[in-house]
């Protein structure tokens, strides 16, 4: 049954919709913000939460009302975002160029590891405050939520529509799981789209503008995987609009399109060159090959139904597999209405190509046979972590595609009458509920495994049928509001009691599942102020070692160089080092202490520590951390001269010193060093000598001389080794990837670009 539909005017946008859109994020997160001025505040902060030198060790995933991680899935938000992040910002902030980060393993690029976001500003900057990581997140939130307020105008779509849309991109199902690197791109495609939009009814010079700022910060926001990913959805949604343009405006709109994404390649070239320059001499772990991995079992329906087997690394091992692996939910409602919208006619290109869109992605996500080696085939994306990191780009297709069903509902003529809204609407809801739980009953069965384990698990206040339960009445309580909106018939249903009806529904439970991981926060840890003051007045410019006392680039945090990191890429001559001294099963992405990485479960680490501590001494070592009461079998065996000398000791950790750690700056018989810093030395020699600097030597490293440039010879096949003359020396050390001087060429050439992007435009 057709009925007419009706689209009013675009006008302003309305004062309170922009102050919801700002709003609403803080309103969501003050009692965390307020928490620290109140006592027994809770947090979020992975600086606590991962016992990161704090005087109390506990279970990671207690202490909140419920058990789990109160709003990250992974770590990485500490350990990369907030640590590294942390040391970015306060390079900025002393005027110091984030290339390298001398804190984390033997030294490594800052810049160029890419996901420590060095040019992501103003939002890097914001991890140099407290509480900086929980700011970043809100502030990302409000772009994402203006951006696509700004896109879903764009579209014309109804002012209600615009604003849900706008609310629930906000609250999406990555940001409420997500504060490490793959949720940080993530505010930027709206306006890659908003800018393609733009684009598409411009007419003279620019129009590009708002393409090459959406494309830029998906480039800078530090993580490439995710920008990429998402950016294929912006491809795609490109070259629809140049397929729908008049054959004589074609030409004129890939030519804007084209000088968008040269102004974005030209404004991200310091980190792009960076990031190549590092990846010349680094290993890349997986990723040199195809990551053909399908997504667990249990993660099919916990896209569906977050929670319904438990809060965040809730469960057995298999279970927490199906955690690792998720980036994201779409819930019921979204799915359910993005199906409806499949019956509508307006932008119907557009709705057929986001349905192919998701398709696509989850059949990749699956693994499919053709559908798997066609997404392989596009360059780069079978490299990707795609069935994790596709989440995000599938959750923006399906709100979009929702969307457009809202607005058909949204934009009915007022003066129709609601039987005959209820027989446009019937035929749609119908296929759609049939071929929603037709999804539900197959991903429930691939869950069942999974369920029939939990029901043998009991940990927290809440049983795990209770999450089963709850996820059930709550997704079916939100979609009937949207079947009643679509489909109920009588007097007093107005055209604004289904729309409120059906917003209700995608409001609600966008909301509420964003909210449920923050009853997980827990009260803050102290920190261990003497174990910090220990370690720092007697390190020096040496390293430490730590076994879960300190997490892995938490050093770069405290500014106190540490042999432990986490990450990739890594620098490939570090890596083979590692697989040297410690064998073949070391991990190199987490080189932490604490993790098994040997086939009988054992730490590597501390039987070498214990037995072999010279190892670590060439590495200039100097202290080691240890749990207290942490067992170091074997060093009874050396010799007394040679064992660990406990230096500090509490209730959470232990300090040992190496007794033969190698300095940081050595240089040959004859010299006299006098370091002024990590990158500044003075050394006296009665005859021409060496010097030798234990920071990881790489293409990029300069060393002055009294005043004349020198290029650092390799020492070990790792670290930097200079000539010195006799007499007096003055030393400083540099770092700056090569071809830089081209990437801020390129960058000046970019600024000038975008501004002919946003040359005066005249709109058809």
């Amino acid at each position: 049954m057709d009925i007419a539909f009706s689209r009013p005017a675009l006008r302003r946008w309305p004062l309170w919709h922009v102050a919801l859109l700002v709003l609403l994020p803080v309103l969501v997160h003050l009692p965390e913000l307020i928490g620290p001025f109140l006592p027994g505040h809770i947090t979020s902060d992975p600086l606590s939460i991962l016992s990161v030198a704090t005087t109390t060790r506990r279970d990671w995933l207690e202490g909140g009302l419920l058990p789990g991680l109160p709003g990250w899935i992974d770590g990485c938000a500490g350990v990369i975002v907030q640590a590294l992040g942390h040391l970015v910002a306060s390079d900025w902030r002393q005027g110091i160029l984030p290339w390298w980060n001398p804190y984390s393993g033997v030294g490594m690029p800052l810049a160029g590891e890419y996901q420590p976001a060095a040019f992501f500003f103003p939002f890097v900057l914001l991890l140099g405050l407290p509480g900086g990581l929980l700011l970043m997140k809100i502030a990302l939130q409000i772009v994402a939520g203006v951006a696509m307020y700004a896109f879903l105008r764009a579209l014309r779509l109804d002012g209600r529509a615009v604003l849900v849309g706008a609310v629930l991109y906000a609250f999406n199902g990555t940001y409420a799981w997500a504060s490490d690197g793959p949720s940080q791109p993530l505010a930027f495609l709206p306006l890659v789209l908003f800018g393609i939009e733009q684009a598409r009814f411009h007419k003279g010079l620019g129009g590009w503008g708002w393409l090459s700022v959406g494309l830029g910060y998906l480039l800078l926001s530090g993580f490439p995987e995710t920008a990429f990913l998402v950016g294929t959805l912006g491809l795609c949604w490109a070259v629809l609009r140049l397929v729908q343009q008049p054959a004589s405006a074609r030409l004129s709109f890939a030519l804007r399109i084209l000088a968008g994404g040269s102004a974005a390649l030209l404004l991200a070239a310091p980190q792009i060159i960076a990031f190549a320059d590092f990846l010349r001499e680094a290993w890349v772990g997986p990723h040199a090959g195809m990551m053909d991995v399908s997504l667990p079992r249990s993660s099919w329906l916990m896209a569906l139904f977050p929670y319904v087997n438990g809060l965040f690394f809730y469960g057995h091992a298999e279970q927490l597999d199906a955690w690792w692996a998720m980036g994201g939910y779409t819930g019921l409602v979204v799915p359910f209405l993005a199906l409806v919208a499949l019956f509508g006619k307006r932008e119907r290109p557009a709705r057929l190509m986001l349905a192919a869109y998701v398709l696509v992605c989850v059949g990749k996500q699956a693994n499919l046979p053709g559908i798997t080696q066609l997404v392989d085939a596009l360059p780069g994306v079978g490299r990707t972590v795609f069935y994790r990191l596709c989440f995000p780009a599938e959750q923006a297709a399906l709100l979009i595609l929702a969307l457009l069903g809202l607005d058909d509902l949204c934009c009915a003529t007022s003066g129709v009458h609601a039987v005959q809204v209820r027989e446009y609407f019937k035929r749609p809801v119908v296929w759609a509920g049939a071929i929603l739980t037709a999804v539900i009953c197959g991903v429930w069965w691939l869950n069942a495994p999974t369920r029939a384990a939990l029901r043998t698990y009991s940990h927290g206040p809440v049983p795990s049928w209770g999450y089963e339960v709850a996820s059930v009445l709550f997704g079916g309580m939100t979609v009937a509001l949207c079947v009643a909106g679509l489909l109920r018939a009588g007097r007093r249903m107005t055209a604004r009691g289904r729309v409120t009806l059906v917003s209700a529904g995608l409001l609600g439970e966008a909301l509420v599942l964003f909210c449920v991981p923050l009853v997980c926060m827990r009260p803050a840890l102290p920190r261990n102020v003497p174990l910090l003051q220990t370690v720092q007045r007697e390190l020096g410019l040496q390293r430490f070692l730590s076994m879960g006392v300190i997490a892995p680039n938490y050093g770069a945090y405290f500014r106190l160089p540490s042999l432990n990191h986490n990450g990739v890429p890594m620098p490939s001559a570090w890596v083979e080092r590692m697989q040297h001294d410690f064998g073949p099963d070391v991990n190199p992405v987490t080189f932490d202490g604490i993790t098994p990485n040997r086939p009988d479960g054992q730490f590597f680490l501390a039987e070498t520590l214990a037995k072999r501590p010279e190892i670590f001494e060439k590495l200039g070592v100097a202290l080691a951390l240890v749990p207290h009461g942490f067992p170091l079998p074997g060093s009874e065996a050396l010799a007394p001269e040679n064992r660990l000398k406990l230096l500090y000791s509490d209730a959470s950790a232990d300090v040992y010193r190496l007794p033969h750690a190698a300095p940081y700056f050595e240089a040959g018989a004859g010299c006299s060093v006098q370091a002024e810093s990590r990158t500044q030395v003075r050394t006296q020699c009665a005859a021409p000598s060496f010097l030798v600097r234990r920071e990881l030597m790489m293409a990029g490293w300069t060393a002055t001389l009294n005043g004349h440039s020198v290029v650092p010879m390799f020492e070990d096949g790792l670290f930097e080794r200079i000539l010195l003359p006799a007499g007096q020396a003055d030393i400083r050390f540099n770092f700056t990837p090569p071809f830089m001087v081209w990437g801020w060429a390129d960058f000046m050439a970019g600024l000038a670009l975008l501004g002919l992007g946003f040359a005066k435009k005249r709109t058809c």
